[in-house]
């Protein structure tokens, strides 16, 4: 913020580089910046619409910090946030900053002195998830002689540091693809369905404790093989596993075809080394058929219940995608023709799609069950 204290900007600094959620205040108590993970964490950009320059006393009772909090949490603020705050706040020069009647609700709190550092904790609000608790530490921020300089304000999710560091070994690009569906919506999406082949019988012939080293280093493949695509992984149910590739992030509905596609080839390749390294000694191949279809409106969003996080859609393209999958055989990979042709030239070359590609309907295939012929007969489809 142009103004700031270069001592402050260095705290700023550091706070971006280690992308917390966080405000400054200068030596007054006026917010004069805020991380960009913090604006993202109340849902706005606007530095005047956040109150940037005016007293955090003031700023604090705009909508989107209020909007952000549970109404118990804002109340219970008031009572110990407000104090501390309303000490340094000139009340008789409140003006026009001031939100629609909390003018006197400023003028009716007893002015605390804050201590060098304090805590607090509030039940965050966002859109499609449960509130769930944030904890902030408010700290005094002095100069080598002593003197005040402003005080930052850190946030902190309410999750032990073992869990935290879970989600940190997770794919972080992904995990921000599907923060944009917490809220349901219509999308353009690859769908991309694959299992393993035969895998009752390579349960009963393995052992237990191998055929779950198998089934966990397929699927841990699959969701870096997704991740690293650009796309977001769907609900897995035992050795199945399903994954959506938007056209939003791709950039383009012929680069999320050329995703699943990469992504597709890449599994199933790898799928090989993997069965290689846990099951070789067993002599059993495994091979895992994949379906590969395109929604062109699919229904998608993120399922929360009871802690998970998933994303799932809605739409009949899924359920043809899941029958392509299970019509497929011997590790093939069976593509909708409306996939397909969404490819660009180049694209489709350097991924080894002939032009001359013949489509089947796949009620025609010989492997195709009585509930794919019912749900996608009809759909086009040929193996790569």
């Amino acid at each position: 913020m142009p103004g700031m204290d270069a001592r402050l900007q260095c705290y700023a600094d550091a706070i971006s580089r280690l992308h917390w959620a966080a405000m400054l205040l200068d030596a007054e108590d006026r917010i004069v910046w805020l991380s960009e993970d913090f604006k993202h964490f109340v849902r706005e950009t606007d530095d005047k619409a956040l109150g940037i320059g005016l007293h955090a006393g003031v700023a604090l009772l705009r909508e989107p910090y209020l909007a952000t909090m549970t109404p118990e949490s804002v109340l219970e603020l008031a009572e110990t946030m407000l104090p501390y705050f309303v000490h340094s706040l000139p009340v008789d020069e409140l003006g026009p900053d001031v939100p629609n009647g909390f003018e006197e609700i400023l003028r009716g709190i007893e002015p605390r002195v804050p201590p060098e550092h304090w805590t607090g904790t509030f039940d965050y609000v966002q859109p499609g998830v449960s509130p769930y608790a944030v904890h902030f530490l408010v700290s005094r921020i002095r100069d080598d002689s002593g003197q005040s300089i402003g005080q930052s304000v850190l946030t902190t999710i309410g999750l032990p540091a073992p869990l935290v560091a879970l989600l940190a070994a997770g794919d972080a690009a992904m995990y921000e693809r599907m923060v944009r569906l917490v809220e349901p919506g219509r999308h353009q999406a690859a769908i991309l369905f694959a299992d393993v082949q035969g895998s009752g019988e390579l349960s009963r012939r393995l052992p237990t404790a191998s055929y779950f080293q198998l089934v966990r280093a397929l699927t841990a493949e699959f969701d870096r093989l997704v991740g690293a695509h650009c796309g977001v992984v769907g609900k897995h149910a035992g050795d199945g596993m399903t994954a959506f590739f938007l056209a939003d992030d791709a950039g383009s509905p012929a680069a999320a075809a050329a995703s699943v596609l990469r992504a597709a080839r890449e599994l199933q390749a790898n799928a090989v080394a993997i069965a290689e390294t846990v099951v070789a000694a067993a002599d059993i191949p495994v091979l895992v058929n994949v379906g590969a279809h395109w929604g062109s409106g699919l229904y998608m969003g993120q399922l929360v219940p009871g802690g998970r996080l998933e994303v799932t859609a809605l739409g009949d393209e899924v359920n043809e995608a899941a029958r392509l999958q299970e019509t497929a055989r011997d590790g093939a990979l069976l593509v909708s023709k409306a996939l397909v042709e969404l490819l660009d030239p180049g694209t489709a070359t350097e991924l080894g799609v002939p032009e001359s590609l013949i489509y089947r309907p796949l009620s025609e295939l010989p492997d195709a069950a009585p509930k794919a012929v019912r749900d996608a007969g009809h759909v086009a489809v040929a193996a790569l």
